[in-house]
């Protein structure tokens, strides 16, 4: 990769790319010895893949969140403003600044607070014991579909207020959202994020009529108290909070699940000393977060001339980091490419950075935790399926696994 013309760029630097999509850490090492700071031009961006750099722009409240403080045509723009929107921007606070951004965050983090979620330990553990339990008989599933994905989205909806008998159109909605950080939609693609877009809309909007008639403890109820409490907190901002707590808490908490199942399974010797020690739980889940993180990059806009790893980035552009290649810099990690559940230096930013640090990062690190430990608890045989390969999914930004079928005999681990 010495020479430019060879280096990566625009969707060669997505899981749209077969060689990224199954292998992105062969791109993206190279890239970082070639260009650590680089041009990406074809979709008019900086993307950058040391730690260091990352984490530099992601502490940055200079930078902006908000893409339409970005130069149109430039990366940040265009996928959620310009020609590449499915629809009229509606930004959730993931995509505001100061001070719209501190106000909104305030208003949800008691939901998701370190205390909150500790109490709702009891009921992850009750909704993953029950999905185990409907497990079909024979011999082997599939772990995205029958656990991975839906367990996420039974909580967060729960959390919401939403219906039992809603649960699976709530599912479809959200995993049709996503393509919203698709820079090459299809059309088809794009009428399904419309529609997404819209059927949420209309049941969350009326979900908060609702609940000025009548409140209930879900979060829809604390959010319309707050916007009556005086808070200003507008029915759009209701919406579009509740688009983002729904796509954050279903999607990256599905892939992180489904990256430690695959992970842990081609790894015996790790899963042998999560089983031996069962207190390394938190800790394995820190370094499948950070050897294979749920969300594969995040952006920001400069707002004036800055200087990143010795290159000036002119005001209005587009900083892509790339959280897959920071996870394994080696500047920064000893031995990146080793996954250990012992690791102590599990350091990472799979949940972002500075102000706009995930919200959701306790209930996903519970979550995963539980999910995990009762899952091989369950099946102290379980084995990937030699018979159905892994598949990962091809979708930008996110980073996960299509599916990754499984079985439950006594049979010894194999590698996919």
């Amino acid at each position: 990769m010495s020479d430019r013309q060879a280096l990566p760029s625009g969707l060669q630097l997505t899981a749209l790319d077969p060689t990224f999509r199954d292998r992105p850490h062969e791109v993206l090492d190279a890239l970082r010895e070639a260009a650590p700071v680089h041009d990406d031009r074809a979709l008019g961006r900086v993307f950058l893949t040391r730690f260091a750099d990352a984490e530099a722009v992601l502490a940055n409240r200079g930078l902006a969140a908000d893409p339409r403080k970005a130069t149109p045509g430039t990366y940040h723009h265009r996928v959620y403003v310009g020609a590449g929107a499915a629809a009229p921007f509606e930004p959730s606070m993931l995509q505001l600044d100061d001070p719209d951004h501190r106000r909104l965050r305030r208003l949800t983090t008691q939901a998701f607070n370190q205390r909150t979620v500790e109490a709702m330990r009891p009921r992850i553990r009750a909704i993953a014991a029950e999905l185990l339990d409907a497990l079909p008989p024979e011999d082997g599933f599939d772990v995205i579909a029958a656990y991975a994905a839906p367990l996420p989205i039974i909580v967060i909806a729960e959390m919401l207020g939403v219906d039992a008998a809603d649960m699976a159109q709530f599912k479809a909605w959200s995993d049709d959202r996503a393509q919203g950080f698709n820079p090459a939609r299809t059309e088809a693609q794009t009428a399904a994020l419309r529609a997404a877009q819209d059927g949420l809309n209309g049941y969350i909007a009326r979900a908060a009529a609702e609940r000025r008639e009548r409140r209930g403890s879900d979060l829809i109820s604390a959010l319309v108290a707050a916007e009556e409490a005086g808070e200003q907190l507008t029915l759009r901002e209701i919406v579009t909070t509740c688009h983002l707590l729904l796509v954050a808490g279903n999607l990256t908490t599905t892939d992180l699940i489904g990256n430690g199942v695959h992970l842990l399974l081609r790894h015996p010797d790790q899963l042998g000393r999560l089983r031996d020690r069962p207190d390394l739980a938190a800790n394995a889940v820190e370094e499948i977060l950070r050897h294979d993180p749920p969300v594969a990059q995040t952006t920001r806009t400069a707002t004036q001339p800055v200087t990143i790893g010795g290159v000036e980035v002119a005001a209005g552009h587009s900083l892509t980091t790339s959280l897959l290649a920071a996870g394994r810099d080696p500047e920064r990690h000893a031995d990146p490419h080793r996954f250990d559940v012992t690791r102590r230096d599990t350091g990472h930013l799979a949940f972002g950075g500075g102000p706009h640090f995930c919200l959701g990062a306790p209930l996903a690190r519970a979550e995963a935790q539980i999910a995990l430990t009762l899952l091989f608890e369950r099946f102290p045989a379980l084995r990937l399926d030699p018979e159905r390969p892994s598949r990962r999914k091809s979708l930008p930004v996110f980073n996960g696994w299509q599916e990754v079928w499984v079985r439950t005999g006594a049979v010894g681990p194999s590698t996919d």
